[in-house]
């Protein structure tokens, strides 16, 4: 698995711009890495990208260049009781502040906006419902509040408002990648419902819960998608962290399985699509990031 993708983007105002959204699924997001090591082998390049929950998590150590044997290493440490920590709080049975702790100490206290690439975090306002792109502020913190289990986390407060898990309201982050030009627009979907999942504890009913709110979304992914990646881990479920080689080989193995389509829509856009003021924007963002 090779490092970081966005390595690989020369700029030329001939190449489609590529987004990709990586959707949340608790230990079903360590797919995302496969994804991304998948990608990087057959030099796709990433233009901008969208997590929600997990895919925020991933997504967000992408951007700020950290590479995929980085990432799986981190996938290898995770489990509940190092997420999460007692709270003192009436909001949720638990704490996942360590989420915070664990991205500053791999990319640092850097804010979104100082990502290499253009990143969005999806997040949930628990008190108003409201659909909410993070693009500013720190990066640690939005990951944090993106992964954060209703009833199981307390909220993060941000700028005076409460925060949970983003697959509440977009679980696949596609509508970022509109905002942000994509125009080949990657999305990566960890759970689709295949089967009955037995639930054994309150973790596996509140994971079981977002799942089948993310199962209820799929009909605002066909018009907003190009190329839909969707691993088969039917034989594994958001709790089981303690399989993330196998994961991680499942998003690698359903990515390959793109890549061809995914080639194909690399060539060259249109004249239209490319204009001189548009090129300017893209060599000065590359500038700036370099």
């Amino acid at each position: 698995m090779i490092g970081n993708i966005s390595a690989l983007r020369e700029y030329n105002r001939d190449m489609r711009r590529i987004g990709i959204a990586l959707g949340g699924g608790g230990a079903l997001g360590m797919a995302h890495v496969g994804v991304l090591a998948a990608l990087t082998e057959h030099g796709v390049p990433i233009d901008c990208i969208a997590g929600t929950s997990a895919g925020a998590l991933v997504a967000t150590g992408y951007a700020f260049g950290m590479t995929t044997e980085e990432m799986t290493a981190v996938a290898e440490k995770l489990n509940w009781p190092h997420i999460s920590s007692f709270p003192n709080s009436l909001l949720g049975f638990a704490s996942n502040h360590s989420i915070e702790a664990d991205v500053e100490r791999y990319i640092g206290k850097k804010k979104i906006e100082q990502a290499n690439i253009p990143l969005a975090i999806v997040v949930t306002d628990i008190e108003d419902g409201e659909h909410v792109v993070l693009r500013r502020g720190r990066a640690a913190l939005a990951v944090q509040a993106s992964t954060c289990i209703p009833g199981m986390f307390v909220p993060v407060e941000i700028d005076g408002r409460k925060f949970v898990d983003g697959g509440l309201t977009e679980n696949l982050p596609l509508s970022p990648l509109r905002d942000m030009d994509a125009e080949i627009r990657i999305g990566v979907n960890v759970v689709r419902w295949h089967a009955r999942r037995e639930v054994k504890t309150v973790i596996d009913v509140m994971m079981n819960t977002i799942s089948i709110l993310a199962s209820h979304q799929r009909h605002l992914v066909a018009p907003n998608v190009d190329i839909l990646i969707e691993p088969d881990l039917s034989a594994y479920t958001p709790s089981d962290f303690k399989k993330s080689a196998e994961i991680i080989a499942e998003g690698y193995r359903a990515t390959m399985e793109k890549i061809p389509e995914i080639k194909k829509m690399m060539g060259r856009r249109s004249h239209h699509r490319a204009g001189k003021s548009q090129g300017v924007l893209v060599r000065v963002w590359n500038w700036l990031r370099d």
